[in-house]
């Protein structure tokens, strides 16, 4: 099915404003209004070359230099030429300084509201509003000025508000309510405070273990918390303005759906105890601490204390309502973990200690609170990992366990066999479709979501478990499956007869998705600017398939005209494998190390150095976009483009996850399982020769890749442009065949409308770079056409 080409971007782009040059009121609009008079109209000349050059190469050495002041400057006062990126970056200046006043305008008019607003909440006690608007103030302010004011008496008054509202839910049992004031209370510190930072983080840390454990375990307090959260969040809505979507038939139902009440047992099938002996034996042998089984006992014994402590658990663990044995049983994990720690130093401590430990714990929990084996193995095995995030900042070694062994496989793979849907229950325990994956046999057979599968080839799904309807309606590649499903609106059941077939998560996108081919595929258009010859790629992931279907689209865009610069936008891209990553740098980098691989030693392992050979791309003008959620694969990518000096990074700083994790398999019989360990760290390059660290670990304040530029973005700007981007890149055949009429917005408005100002900061620095390239082309073919002529001239 082809879809009309629905035009990629408006004529003009739109504005982007300093983000470390903010100020406000009057000064900041003479300053704004200033634009463009700090330059003469053709840059001065270096080294000889002419001026367009020149201008370029200031352009691009300001942008390493992290001076976005200077390249605000060099932007707004581009030379003469007719270049078409010349021509491109003065449309781009032009609509800029035509908006940027009117977008400071909007932002002291939203301090002023949100300034407000927050008095008003904090009178009336209203703490989470109060948070909401206080984290939103944040975005608005210059840091210097923020962090003044959480240090004064506002900032203190506000969140001695928030910690009496913390200890009163604490007090009622309202987990989600504390959870979400120590998420707020984060993000009020976040960047201002690092020692108290920590401190809420470590809290948030505890709570979330809480929430998780009535997630699990106390299906009917986690629906009375649910509602009470709702409520809040409605009330929230309401507050800021913001339309409150009506409620659906399965959410007026104001019952806790009782087919729910047993589905934590799914959750322990096939956990045994060789299944936790074996993972943790792993995890206390390669992990790259050392540390070896002592910090894992004491934090299965932390999370065994954790259940004792969490009185919502007797909803379906009735000895947890006994306090005098509840008491018993506390009294003797804590003399276990007193035990352990009064160990002398150096004292071994291994896995004989972690099985006799267990024993123990079986036998004192069968005398009193009598909770099942496979949850205390479940929830030892949890702590346990949990206790390598807590000492030594590891939150990525883990044990997957037999319930999601087949989900993280999946990720793994980037495929998975089936028809393509995304299923959960609803409040109603029916299977509903969430979303039918674009291109699929479900999406293109016209399944929709909020169907309702009631039948799989004539079988009820009445009580299915999700884990049932995955394994019945997933099957080998080219057999058929029927499902039979329920839409609101139509009064029988619809037969759908799909075929099973390789659904692919495709990790390379563009800048628009024009139609999708007769095998459900994406056409993207790759040009942000066409006219330039600057294509844009937007990576989610690094997969097996990412760097093949990265050169079919630089293929693709040089069918279709001269590429003269790239846009990869790794924002979001939590990473991936390390050979993609390696291979993606080596594309722009011919010589040199790429990433190297350290042990816990100190000792490297592994250096891999770029091969001239597969530097199919070199030298080819790249701007790398990235920003908080940049982790892992993204890292090694951006931070050692940017050593090399193959690219200018723009954004935000990244993650800060630079560990590499090996996968074992785990079997007990028939039960399978797996355990996920950091055994190594992995180290880039440094502009100067070194290696450094990305890992953010405790107490390090080097971590992670710094862009050369840094770019921010609001917090309206960050929802604004991946609510945009996610709308934008989803073509809904069954809406296309409702309406007839492609109904996504148009992609180009994150640049017109001034929505995504790191990206715009991208294309303006490429297009100044193009425009550099294109003359001294243009030099070098006048130079070889001189020397020719006079070659010719010359007697033989």
């Amino acid at each position: 099915m082809t879809f009309p080409a629905t035009r990629r971007m408006s004529a003009d782009l739109s504005p982007w404003l300093p983000s470390h040059r903010m100020q406000t009121g009057a000064a900041a609009l003479a300053a704004l209004l200033a634009i463009g008079s700090a330059l003469p109209a053709n840059a001065e000349t270096r080294d000889g070359e002419a001026g367009v050059a020149a201008w370029s190469d200031r352009v691009w050495d300001a942008a390493k230099a992290d001076d976005l002041g200077g390249v605000h400057d060099l932007l707004s006062a581009p030379p003469a030429g007719d270049a078409a990126a010349l021509q491109a970056l003065r449309a781009s200046v032009k609509q800029r300084n035509a908006n940027v006043v009117e977008q400071e305008k909007a932002r002291v008019a939203e301090l002023e509201r949100r300034t407000k607003d927050l008095a008003t909440a904090t009178s009336a006690a209203d703490v989470t509003l109060a948070l909401l608007h206080a984290v939103n103030i944040k975005y608005l302010m210059p840091a210097e000025q923020w962090q003044s004011w959480l240090a004064g008496p506002d900032g203190v008054s506000l969140e001695r508000l928030a910690r009496g509202e913390l200890d009163k839910a604490q007090r009622d049992g309202d987990l989600l309510l504390a959870q979400e004031i120590l998420f707020r209370l984060k993000a009020l510190h976040d960047g201002a405070d690092t020692d108290r930072y920590k401190e809420i983080d470590a809290e948030l840390d505890a709570f979330n273990r809480k929430v998780t454990l009535v997630a699990e375990f106390a299906p009917r307090e986690l629906y009375r918390l649910r509602k009470l959260q709702n409520a809040r969040l409605e009330a929230a809505a309401k507050a800021e303005g913001k339309p409150i979507a009506p409620a659906s038939e399965e959410e007026k139902d104001p019952e806790f759906n009782e087919l729910f009440a047993d589905d934590w047992k799914e959750r322990l099938r096939g956990i045994t105890p060789k299944l936790v002996l074996m993972g943790l034996r792993q995890a206390a042998s390669e992990h790259v601490t050392n540390a070896g089984w002592a910090p894992l006992i004491d934090g299965g014994l932390d999370s065994v204390e954790l259940m004792l402590d969490t009185p919502q658990l007797v909803e379906n663990f009735k000895g947890l309502g006994d306090p005098a044995k509840v008491a018993v049983m506390k009294a003797f994990v804590k003399s276990q973990r007193e035990a352990l720690a009064a160990r002398e130093p150096g004292a071994r401590v291994g896995p004989s200690d972690f099985q006799r430990v267990l024993k123990e714990i079986f036998t004192r929990n069968d005398e009193t609170v009598q909770l099942p084996r496979e949850v205390i193995l479940r929830e030892f095995g949890e702590g346990a990992t949990t206790q390598l995030s807590k000492q030594y900042e590891d939150d990525y070694s883990e044990i997957i366990w037999p319930d999601g062994l087949r989900r993280f496989r999946q990720g793994i793979e980037g495929n998975f066999v089936g028809v393509g849907i995304l299923i959960r229950h609803n409040d109603k325990r029916e299977l509903m479709i969430v979303n039918p994956l674009e291109g699929s046999p479900a999406s293109r057979a016209g399944i929709r979501p909020g169907d309702r599968i009631t039948a799989v080839d004539g079988q009820s799904t009445v009580g299915w478990t999700l884990n049932r309807a995955v394994d019945t309606i997933t099957g080998p590649v080219g057999q058929p499956v029927t499902l039979t499903v329920a839409r609101e609106g139509t009064a029988d059941p619809l037969d759908f007869k799909l075929r099973r077939a390789s659904i692919k998560m495709r990790s390379v996108n563009g800048w628009w998705k024009e139609s999708l081919d007769e095998r459900g595929l994406p056409e993207w258009d790759w040009w942000i600017d066409p006219d330039s010859g600057i294509g844009y790629i937007r990576l989610t992931s690094f997969n097996e398939d990412s760097l093949d279907d990265f050169m079919d689209s630089i293929r693709e865009m040089r069918k279709g005209g001269r590429l003269n610069g790239l846009v990869l936008d790794l924002r979001g891209n939590p990473g991936g494998l390390l050979k993609s990553a390696v291979a993606f740098v080596n594309l722009f980098v011919p010589e040199g190390e790429i990433v190297s691989v350290q042990d816990r030693d100190g000792n490297i392992l592994n250096a891999f150095n770029a091969e001239r050979s597969r530097a199919a791309l070199a030298g080819l003008p790249l701007v790398v976009l990235i920003n908080g959620a940049s982790a892992s694969a993204s890292e090694i990518v951006s931070g050692s483009l940017q050593a090399h000096g193959a690219a200018v990074v723009i954004g935000e700083r990244s993650f800060g996850k630079g560990s590499v994790q090996t996968v074992q398999p785990l079997q007990d019989g028939e039960n399978e399982a797996a355990v996920k360990v950091t055994v190594q760290y992995y180290l880039i390059p440094t502009e100067t020769g070194g290696r450094r660290l990305v890992h953010r670990r405790t107490q390090s304040t080097d971590w992670g890749v710094n862009p050369d530029l840094l770019v921010k973005l609001t917090p309206n700007q960050a929802e604004g442009s991946g609510e945009m981007r996610l709308a934008a890149d989803r073509i809904d055949e069954g809406e296309w065949n409702r309406h007839g009429a492609d109904l996504r917005p148009i992609i180009g408005n994150l640049l017109a409308k001034g929505i995504d100002p790191q990206l715009e900061t991208a294309l303006m620095v490429l297009q100044a770079r193009v425009a550099g390239e294109a003359e001294r082309a243009q030099i070098a073919k006048s130079t070889q056409g001189k020397a020719t002529s006079r070659g010719k001239a010359e007697p033989q």
